[in-house]
């Protein structure tokens, strides 16, 4: 036949089960505990003493603390050529757009490279103002020639920037 167990065979009957006790009239309710009085926030109160064996002299304790010493850090590594190399290279780069930001480049370039000896640990803020100064000087020198060529070209077909309408 088949070899499946029978449920009924896994389950208790009713004779297993024991019953739910149920509380009489001659049992009490268990005895309400008292509330806690007499606590306070730690902050409040100083920690007690420590034990102390009979007949021992107790150990010198520490007067309480009133808050956390002041953190102290090293002061920051100067920055300053750095921050002008990349504040002269942003400013470069941006007047180089309208052709004026050639000298804020190149001064970008110059305190930039002098900064990677003396600040090597300011990487980040003088390799931005050497970046952005060569690409300033980039934009200056075609901004420039744009210049050059635009009043090259107005001068070949006799425009004068004083005639105003000789017909």
């Amino acid at each position: 036949m088949t070899d499946q167990p029978n449920p009924s065979e896994n389950t208790p009957s009713e004779s297993d089960v024991p019953p739910i006790p149920v509380p009489t009239s001659d049992q009490t309710a268990p005895p309400e505990v008292p509330p806690v009085t007499g606590y306070t926030t730690a902050a409040a109160t100083p920690p007690p003493p420590p034990y102390v064996a009979p007949g021992a002299t107790a150990p010198p304790t520490a007067p309480p603390a009133y808050g956390a010493a002041p953190a102290y850090s090293t002061p920051a590594a100067p920055q300053g050529l750095s921050l002008a190399s990349m504040i002269t290279g942003i400013g470069g780069l941006v007047l180089s757009f309208f052709g004026v930001g050639l000298l804020a480049s190149i001064a970008a370039v110059v305190t930039g490279h002098m900064a990677t000896k003396r600040q090597p640990y300011a990487k980040g803020l003088w390799l931005t103002g050497i970046i952005t100064g060569y690409v300033g000087i980039l934009f200056a020198l075609i901004a420039i020639g744009f210049i050059i060529f635009f009043i090259v070209v107005a001068i070949a077909a006799g425009v004068s920037a004083d005639s105003y309408g000789d017909y």
